[in-house]
């Protein structure tokens, strides 16, 4: 008696410093070793493993299983999925006389389960957030009440310390991606002009928002040979990071190709042939770039894109049409450029992407659309690009009524000077 009296004050003053260990861990791949070490000097086992709990995928995962490889499996499969779903202890002192017991795992491994000790983990809100599993004493026998005692205790303080680690690692996972987010941005950012160029010829307004941290949507100015200008504005399918990865190689297969002083449709006409190769099925890119003469014409190519609108003094504006399907979809793709009869001073030329027009509260609210769009050019154009950029963006966002876009939203005014 006196014997297993020392044993017990022993083996729960491991227990409490092994807690107070675990507790002090902040470290998710840290204190799962340090569980399953524990638990496999604590109750005398052979080997130990340890399965977190995955309740999005429904599923038990470890990467710490003593002497194998990783493991994933269903929840309800086998003695580990079986105690993850059902929250109760299983003790099987004879694995193979045991139909619960899977033997072709000892098949593949080469390894001989005599005994199996598997447990829940449950934290402050009873919540199973992992199952841990012992194999064969050491000494030959079976697992027995005393060793699910100890286990008991181990796995409660254990289950609350994965609890805290899992919390701090989803949080420093949070930040980590917050800074690379950030960083993204401000290179996105970068790619856009710092703002409109002077012109002899042209007074230009800009405005870019980008309904997540990064965008698809840009826009750029190409001076042209002989004084003329490029003016670009593109949309990329979706949203995020692949989104901006494929606007900045759009943007400098682009620039690399104006450098070759081409007409915008032959332009266009190679960007495609670039893009295709390297496009996935579901991925293209709208784009429309219209090139402003110092005489005030205007020659644009629309690639699946919306065209210029173009307001004249009259109040009217051109009707104008599409050049063709958008980037990136078919590598045969043939783009031309259409003329547009120049413009006189103080007419305006508007380039903007879907996100404008398709500006939307939550489901169920009208959008924007293109009628409110073209109302307020012509309420505006006689003040001037910038005043027509700034009333369109107010606009928006009045319409969105302090809902974040669902679009990124690009807009260039260009006023005929």
């Amino acid at each position: 008696m006196a014997h297993d009296t020392l044993r017990l004050t022993r083996d729960l003053q491991t227990v409490l410093a092994i807690s107070r260990a675990m507790s002090s861990e902040r470290d998710l791949g840290r204190l799962l070793d340090l569980i399953v070490q524990a638990v496999t000097d604590l109750v005398g086992a052979d080997r130990t493993s340890l399965y977190l709990v995955d309740h999005e995928r429904n599923e038990l995962w470890t990467q710490v299983s003593q002497n194998t490889t990783a493991i994933r499996l269903p929840m309800g499969r086998g003695i580990a999925g079986t105690v993850a779903t059902t929250g109760q202890t299983i003790n099987i002192p004879a694995a193979y006389a045991d139909p619960r017991f899977d033997h072709g795992n000892d098949k593949r491994s080469g390894y001989e389960t005599r005994s199996i000790l598997c447990m829940a983990m449950r934290n402050h809100g009873n919540q199973v957030v992992g199952v841990v599993q012992a194999l064969n004493k050491r000494d030959g026998t079976p697992f027995n009440d005393y060793d699910e005692e100890l286990l008991s205790a181990l796995a409660s303080a254990g289950a609350v310390a994965i609890d805290n680690a899992q919390l701090i690692a989803r949080d420093r996972e949070r930040q980590r991606l917050e800074r690379d987010m950030e960083l993204a941005r401000q290179i996105q950012l970068g790619l856009l002009p710092e703002r409109p160029p002077e012109h002899p010829h042209w007074r230009i307004a800009a405005f870019a928002q980008s309904c997540d941290e990064t965008g698809g949507d840009y826009y750029d100015f190409m001076p042209v040979a002989g004084g003329a200008l490029d003016a670009v504005v593109g949309d990329v399918s979706g949203h995020g990071i692949p989104s901006a990865l494929l606007m900045s190689t759009a943007r400098a297969f682009l620039r690399a190709l104006h450098e070759r002083g081409l007409p915008p449709g032959e332009t266009v006409t190679a960007l495609n042939r670039l893009l295709e190769k390297d496009l996935a099925d579901d991925s293209f890119m709208t784009l429309v770039i219209a090139r402003l003469s110092d005489e005030g014409g205007v020659q644009y190519v629309s690639a699946g894109h919306e065209p210029p609108l173009v307001w004249r003094r009259n109040g009217t504006f051109d009707v104008l049409d599409s050049s063709g399907l958008p980037v990136g979809m078919l590598d045969d793709s043939v783009y031309e450029a259409t003329q547009v009869a120049p413009l006189a001073t103080g007419e305006l030329i508007v380039l903007y992407t879907d996100g404008i027009p398709e500006a939307q509260r939550p489901p169920g609210h009208e959008q924007f659309g293109q009628d409110r769009l073209r109302a307020l050019v012509a309420a505006h154009a006689a003040h001037g690009a910038q005043a027509v950029c700034d009333a369109l963006v107010a606009a928006v966002a009045e319409h969105l009524a302090g809902h974040h876009p669902h679009d990124d939203i690009t807009l260039v005014v260009i006023e005929r000077r």
